[in-house]
């Protein structure tokens, strides 16, 4: 091959702008014996990567190996659903509720159904006892309000008041 046409096929190629074929025919004119003398540096290159091609890929798995590995899955997949299963048997056998008074479980359903209507009671009473203070300072914002407006009152009296006694001076003077 010519060392011109070889010089430019090398800049392509390093241009990214060679076809497949090209480079192919790049690497075989490397790999022979007749390489000009200008051109030698790029052949450990080229060998290079006719090395790398020749390496054998790894191997993909084989068919015993998905068939064990999809079985170890389909194994912890059946595992899962029957402890799942075990655990909904059990709290199904379980009562249905559970009581507790002061954290402690009781196992008398009447009695904590007695102490439960009881602390009900209670609260019933505590909501019944803060709306009647609720309703308390209310009326006593009410008063206090009255009484803001019989000061106002008051002080318009005392204006009068003061108005009056000077118009009486006023009168006395003329």
């Amino acid at each position: 091959m010519n060392e011109q046409k070889v010089q430019e096929l090398l800049q392509r190629y390093f241009d990214g702008a060679t076809s497949l074929e090209e480079e192919r025919y790049l690497k075989r004119y490397f790999a022979c014996d007749k390489i000009h003398d200008s051109l030698k540096a790029y052949r450990p290159m080229f060998t290079f990567f006719a090395q790398e091609l020749a390496i054998e890929p790894p191997q993909r798995k084989t068919k015993a190996r998905k068939i064990r590995l999809n079985m170890s899955i389909i194994t912890a997949l059946a595992a899962s659903i029957a402890i799942l299963l075990w655990i909904g048997l059990v709290e199904m056998k379980s009562d249905n509720y559970v009581y507790f008074v002061n954290g402690q479980r009781v196992y008398d359903e009447s009695a904590a159904i007695a102490l439960a209507e009881t602390k009900l009671q209670l609260l019933a009473s505590s909501m019944q006892n803060a709306r009647n203070g609720m309703s308390a300072l209310y009326k006593l914002q009410e008063s206090n309000q009255s009484l803001q407006q019989f000061g106002k009152i008051s002080d318009v009296y005392r204006q009068i008041e003061e108005i009056g006694s000077k118009l009486e001076e006023f009168k006395m003077e003329n």
